[in-house]
């Protein structure tokens, strides 16, 4: 009985963190392109711990930058559908009804 309780409780132990593992749903493949394109936006992976975040955020928006123009090129170039919507922020939202007796937040400010 002994054995049988050691042997499912170090199988256990065994599976669980690799269960765990097989969920993060990120590949190879992906991370890997991710790595070539930062390295094409000229991140090259220092070996100094102080300048890591700020090379990594850097070479981020640049490639995030080169992104966003080769997205608007392709929307410029004829190919694909024509995009069209609108957009409104920071508007004001409709009052909210009076309920008599309250009072905004806002009141007397």
């Amino acid at each position: 009985m002994k054995r049988i309780l050691i042997a499912s409780l170090l199988t256990a132990t065994t599976a669980l963190p690799v269960a765990a593992f097989a969920q993060s749903g990120v590949t190879r493949a992906q991370v890997r392109a991710e790595q070539l394109e930062l390295q094409q936006a000229g991140y090259r992976g220092t070996t100094s711990d102080a300048t890591y975040p700020s090379e990594l955020l850097a070479a981020e928006q640049r490639s995030a930058a080169r992104n966003a123009s080769r997205a608007s090129g392709a929307a410029n170039s004829g190919s694909g559908p024509a995009m069209s919507g609108s957009s409104s922020s920071g508007g004001r939202a409709a009052p909210a009804q009076e309920i008599p007796g309250f009072h905004s937040i806002y009141f007397g400010s």
